[in-house]
């Protein structure tokens, strides 16, 4: 859920890049604004394999 008044972009990007997306735009971003950076993974492809085969699936 996001709530407020603003944009929000997301970016696919490795995790190795992600310090180097946050200064950058840290840095550039014009000063009236305020930036934040909320990280998420995208753990389907990791859970995936699991739900295909309903043997394995532990919850």
């Amino acid at each position: 859920m996001v709530m407020g008044i603003g944009q929000m972009v997301v970016l696919e990007l490795p995790a190795s890049k992600l310090a180097a997306v946050n200064l950058a735009i840290e840095r550039t971003a014009w000063k009236a604004f305020k930036t934040e950076i909320y990280p998420t993974y995208n753990l389907y492809p990791i859970v995936e394999p699991k739900l295909e085969n309903k043997a394995k699936v532990a919850y």
